[in-house]
């Protein structure tokens, strides 16, 4: 405790202290929260209470108060959502890792004044919501004289806070010889019998020694729980109760009250006892007998073993008759709305609509898991089955949103039973589609849309038709489901008669195989259309990544992400900055696509999103391949596969697949190479674009006739989709598959349409190739100039690997290069993604607390990498950025802001 403390000074640290009931915990805390006082440290106290209401926020709430004070220095957007999370500020609802940032800059903040150091008990009672902020602010503490101590149980079911990152300390019982000094201590009087049956039974648990020790020598009341083969915590439990039955019989009612009160302030408390013609006085014996404590208004127990060891004793009608008098003494509205639901055991249609309005409320201040709890609790009490589906869906939709998978099929699979409702079943239907893709749950079946599409037939229910059939399509998109299943949602799509734009978007998600090609001049109309449904505009960019629209996909995944940020929706920024990254990557723009992508795995691994996280790594080892460094994005590639489930997304094998094939031909390793490329045919989509990937591995791995087949296919959908990108792809693979009279006239065709596509990289690639097989054919002069533009293209997207071999064959065509990458990188290449992010946006005069407001970082992080680049771009001051990036050139330096980005092509759309 003591290097904990003595160790915060301006790097902060964490330690969970984790232990069974009595062996300690709250003691070593109490001891550790002393020393910092007297070290002069601030001190914030957070404790859970068992069975609180499902409120949330409780515990930030209380361990942030002291220093609210601080509030106005955080940056806008950030202040907004905590203040929204703690009730003190209606507003939207608050994205989770919003309110994790701006818990973390509040408490920077005040740590710049003063160090702090944070008393958590009981982590394992605390509200969920809160313990999500304070695990998230437990691993980001090294910029920051903050120390974090925290007591939990084991097991616990939080396992974010049994993360491996987090040291933790692990008390067990004591050993002999410390048990037997401290039962010299506490024992004292006991005969040697009694002395060796409380070391026997207490099993070296420090609190079961002093419990059953000052039991028998006081009445022998122990005698019990010695006897009994029970475990330590129930030992203890029955060792507490000895003491209430000591007490008078109207403490033995307030103690109840009590135990029941969990949060409830001290004036509540006696409003409810009055309701039992109890008084203040009545705490007198509890307080002689050291069961609880009264200070500075509020009352505490001597150990939460004895809240529900009295919980366990009592009837259930005098837990009910408690329940029922807080419920009209408790001033809070919502908590006196979970004691009325507490004291009613049939069902209440009042009570739910009550619980109902606090679950929205709750919703409302980004607190979901309570939520979800309530809205479920509220299902639970209903009479009327409509109703009570609806109120399953809300459950099962705010559980998915929270990351609680488990919590989220449970209440969908209640609902599906019931529900009739049209609302209701379409709602439904878009969370487990949406499961589907980002948990890897089950999706919707054939026989689920059957009986879906049942409840939905009439015209008056067209519109929820035709949304159930877009979550299916894009579920069977995602889950690469077999051929019959996908024409018939297509012939389920085209006999219903609606103008709703996601018709066009999932019978395009449907076929990217060339059908449909009318639908290729829609999909840009759409954009206006569904502009204020980031939803729908995710789907969109997918639809048009598979007509080979990629303008169309980058605008859509642009303003999705736009439009996820402006709702504070981090876990659904996500998949739209992911999605970003890969049509980037595919333009050749692979620095910004880098730090799309790595900012899309930051953000999914803090908002808990395994399946995204690794479809984002996955996509960060193929930027770094096409950078050419391999040992980062074998790095990513492993992170991907080891976050990957069992059944993975198609799109997350492809990529995986494709960037391990890029490894591998960079590493001229080609038979595995061509392996990689084949097995990325579970999507269709990402295996165009690898057409030529793949051709270049089957010809140096000596198996050109594997990939005959493939070149065909893309030829006939390059023709189809008009997409200049996939028929330079061919081309540049039929060169490679030609003899040699015939490969110069497929390598100029694959140029010229490499020139009118978006992709500066492949053009690049086609240049290089077609460099290297000139050179070979003794035309060096020719070589030149392609071999050249390829190396300036390559150094401008960063792309050392490919830079490297561009130059290598230009001085063997006979010129020797400007630079060679190897000897003079460019300065962008010593950034992190993230480093370069952040410098951008302050070149464009962005202060910290705006560039944090909109990357989901502290502003005081913010100036340390700002800190971290100066020197590395040679400059010593944010006003120097612009100049520096103007020194770089844009080629090199530009990575748009996000929001900016997703204007600019909203504008041209």
């Amino acid at each position: 405790m003591t290097a904990l403390v003595g160790g915060t000074t301006s790097t902060g640290q964490a330690l969970i202290i984790e232990g069974d009931p009595g062996t300690g915990k709250s003691m070593l805390l109490a001891l550790a929260e002393r020393q910092a006082r007297e070290a002069g440290f601030r001190t914030l106290r957070c404790t859970g209470m068992q069975g609180a209401a499902a409120i949330g926020f409780n515990g930030l709430h209380e361990m942030l108060y002291p220093i609210l004070h601080y509030i106005d220095a955080i940056p806008p957007r950030q202040r907004e959502a905590l203040m929204t999370a703690l009730a003190m500020l209606e507003g939207p609802p608050p994205g989770k890792l919003l309110v994790c940032v701006a818990a973390l800059s509040l408490l920077e903040e005040a740590a710049a004044d003063k160090p702090i150091f944070i008393a958590v008990d009981d982590l394992h009672w605390v509200d969920h919501s809160s313990t999500d902020v304070i695990t998230f602010v437990s691993l980001r503490l090294e910029n920051s004289a903050i120390a974090l101590l925290a007591t939990t149980r084991p097991p616990w079911d939080g396992a974010a806070v049994n993360d491996m990152r987090l040291e933790r300390l692990l008390l067990g019982p004591l050993n002999s010889q410390s048990s037997e000094e401290l039962i010299t201590v506490v024992g004292a009087g006991l005969s040697p019998s009694e002395r060796a049956r409380v070391l026997r039974e207490a099993e070296g648990n420090p609190l079961a020694l002093c419990e059953l020790s000052i039991a028998l020598r006081r009445d022998g009341s122990a005698d019990t729980a010695l006897h009994a083969t029970l475990p330590t915590t129930k030992r203890l439990e029955h060792t507490f109760l000895s003491h209430k039955r000591t007490l008078p019989e109207r403490s033995q009612k307030m103690l109840l009250l009590a135990a029941v009160a969990d949060d409830a302030n001290l004036s509540d408390l006696l409003d409810a006892a009055h309701t039992f013609d109890l008084t203040f006085a009545d705490f007198g014996p509890l307080e002689r007998a050291g069961l609880i404590q009264i200070a500075e208004g509020s009352l505490t127990f001597r150990h939460p073993v004895l809240r529900s060891a009295i919980h366990g004793a009592a009837t259930s009608d005098d837990i009910r008759r408690a329940h029922a008098a807080l419920a009209l003494s408790i001033s809070d509205p919502d908590r006196a709305a979970w004691h009325r639901a507490a004291a009613t055991f049939g069902q209440d249609e009042a009570i739910a609509a009550e619980l109902d309005n606090v679950a929205r409320r709750a919703e409302s201040r980004g607190a979901l898991v309570e939520a979800a709890v309530t809205f479920r609790k509220s299902a639970m009490l209903s009479t009327n089955p409509a109703r009570k589906a609806s109120r399953l869906a809300s459950a099962a939709s705010t559980a998915r949103s929270a990351g609680k998978t488990s919590e989220a099929l449970e209440s969908l699979e209640h609902a599906d039973l019931i529900a009739e409702d049209a609302d209701t079943v379409s709602r439904l239907a878009i969370t487990r589609s949406i499961l589907s893709l980002t948990a890897g749950v089950r999706g919707l079946t054939r026989s689920d849309l059957d009986l879906i599409l049942g409840k939905l037939a009439g015209p008056e229910n067209v519109e929820h038709r035709t949304i159930v059939l877009w979550c299916a399509a894009l579920s069977a998109r995602g889950r690469n489901s077999p051929k019959e299943d996908r024409h018939w949602l297509q012939d389920e799509l085209c006999s219903t008669k609606t103008p709703n734009p996601l018709k066009t978007v999932a019978l395009a998600v449907l076929e990217p195989l060339g059908g449909f090609p009318e639908l290729r001049t829609e999909l840009p109309q759409l954009v206006t259309q569904l502009v204020d449904q980031p939803l729908g505009l995710v789907s969109l960019a997918i639809a048009a990544e598979s007509l080979q629209d990629t303008e169309t996909a980058l605008t859509a995944w642009s303003l999705a992400y736009e439009r996820f940020a402006g709702r504070g929706a981090a876990a659904d920024e996500v998949q739209a900055l992911r999605g970003r990254a890969g049509v980037r990557l595919l333009w050749g723009q692979v620095r910004e696509g880098l730090a799309d992508a790595e900012y899309a795995m930051r953000m999914a691994r803090d908002t808990s999103q395994p399946m995204l996280e690794s479809t984002a790594a996955a996509t960060v080892a193929r930027a770094n391949a096409l950078l050419g460094d391999f040992s980062k994005a074998q790095a990513a590639l492993a992170h991907s596969r080891e976050l990957m489930k069992t059944s993975p997304l198609a799109m997350t094998s492809a990529d995986t697949r494709w960037a391990a094939g890029l490894i591998a031909l960079g590493q001229q390793r080609f038979r595995d190479a061509l392996i990689e490329f084949t097995h990325m045919s579970v999507h269709p989509t990402r295996a165009l674009w690898a057409t030529a990937d793949r051709a270049e591995a089957a010809v140096r791995a000596g198996r050109p006739e594997s990939v005959l087949e493939n070149v065909a296919q893309a030829d006939t959908i390059a023709k189809v989709y008009r997409s200049p990108l996939l028929a330079s792809l061919v081309e540049r693979s039929r060169a490679l598959l030609a003899e040699p009279s015939t490969a110069a006239g497929h390598f100029e065709r694959a140029i010229q349409h490499g020139e009118v596509s978006e992709s500066v990289l492949e053009l690049a690639r086609t240049q290089l190739l077609y460099g290297e097989w000139l050179r070979r054919d003794r035309q060096p002069a020719e070589a030149r100039i392609h071999l050249s533009a390829a190396l300036q293209a390559f150094n401008a997207a960063g792309a050392a690997q490919f830079a490297d071999r561009a130059a290598k064959e230009l001085r063997a065509a006979g010129e020797v290069p400007r630079t060679l990458p190897a000897a003079a990188p460019s300065e962008l290449d010593m950034l992190t993604p993230q480093e370069l992010q952040i410098a951008t946006l302050a070149s464009r005069g962005l202060s910290n607390k705006e560039i944090a407001d909109e990357i989901y970082l502290s502003h005081r992080t913010v100036s340390t990498h700002l800190y971290r680049v100066f020197p590395k771009l040679g400059i010593t001051s944010r006003f120097q950025l612009r100049e520096a990036f103007e020194r770089i050139g844009p080629a090199e330096g530009s990575v748009p802001s996000p929001n900016d980005a997703a204007r600019h092509s909203h504008q041209e759309s």
